[in-house]
């Protein structure tokens, strides 16, 4: 639904399986294959994944509307129970992605927006007209969904569609598109929006808010580049500078090697959550390999001691040739 991908060298979604921790899809940016990652890659890990619950956590202004209609029908037909967050923005096909929540809680702060279809197509007359045709069901399809989650017939529905009706948090849920409003965020969703008809205005141009947000901007951006998206908001709750951002993510990568060095790559996970520094993890996989080593016996057995054992150089042999050649 979103025309225009934001970086095409930064995957779109990331996918959170890890061994005793509950398995995570984050969606935190323009949907669709602009970074060689598409739909069916992250329907097929949906489909392998033997879970009871999965988490979605979204900050998205949309997308490919095919690519969120794939995902959305994954998340419904996957035996899980789906529990959606809306971090930030859930706009266009973002929140019809939103809606196979069996549980969507929205932040105080975020925004949830919907939209009619549009697409593009060139050709004659008769492709205009295809177009319009599978357009018009889309929208339909589309509206039914959000119907499916609230008490809104399709007319109302369709008709805030056609006005592109954007929800606070409150709005949502009074109109039954979401079940809990939980506390604020304090992470900037900060996209293009300009194709947008009627995207909303900041609330507070002041210099102070606007650092703000631009370093929550900087934080999440680093966080997504290294693979480590949903640690953005407790860098930027905890006040962290750039700089120790970036060294904390560096010690991320590090751990990971180490257990994959030591065999032990389930624990990296853990070891990351847990805020475990470097030298922490290499101390705990050090005597984590100590206990696995089999002890080492320095005692003879009885044979052993009533055997001779041959030496590797026979000194007295060399000695005795030696002191012979001398003589002669």
């Amino acid at each position: 639904m979103n025309k225009k991908p934001l970086n095409k060298n930064r995957a779109w979604f990331t996918f959170k399986n890890q061994s005793g921790q509950p398995a995570e899809l984050l969606i935190y940016d323009v949907i669709g294959d602009w970074a060689g990652l598409s739909a069916r890659q992250l329907v097929s890990s949906l489909k392998d994944l033997d879970t009871d619950d999965i988490t979605v956590r979204i900050n998205s202004p949309g997308g490919s509307v095919f690519d969120g209609v794939a995902i959305y029908n994954a998340l419904r037909y996957h035996k899980a129970n789906i529990h959606v967050r809306i971090e930030g923005l859930a706009a266009s096909i973002a929140s019809v992605i939103a809606m196979a929540g069996d549980t969507i809680h929205m932040a105080e702060n975020a925004l949830l927006m919907i939209h009619n279809p549009f697409g593009w197509v060139g050709g004659d007359a008769g492709e205009l007209r295809k177009m319009a045709d599978m357009l018009d069901k889309t929208t339909e399809v589309i509206a039914q969904t959000y119907c499916n989650r609230c008490e809104l017939d399709l007319k109302a529905m369709l008709k805030l569609m056609d006005e592109e009706t954007w929800f606070t948090a409150t709005e949502a849920q009074g109109h039954g598109l979401i079940d809990e409003v939980e506390a604020p965020v304090k992470m900037a969703a900060h996209f293009d929006l300009s194709s947008f008809m009627h995207p909303p205005q900041p609330a507070n141009s002041e210099s102070e808010n606007g650092d703000k947000g631009a370093h929550a901007l900087a934080v999440m951006t680093l966080c997504n580049q290294a693979g480590y998206p949903e640690m953005a908001e407790a860098f930027v709750r905890q006040q962290q500078g750039i700089e120790d951002v970036k060294a904390r993510l560096t010690e991320c990568e590090t751990i990971k090697s180490l257990c994959a060095a030591a065999h032990c790559e389930d624990r990296a996970g853990q070891y990351i959550q847990s805020g475990k520094t470097e030298a922490q993890v290499r101390t705990e996989l050090f005597d984590l390999l100590l206990q696995d080593d089999d002890s080492i016996n320095n005692q003879l057995t009885p044979d052993q001691q009533d055997k001779k054992i041959q030496p590797l150089v026979d000194t007295q042999a060399v000695y005795r040739k030696r002191n012979g050649q001398s003589a002669a």
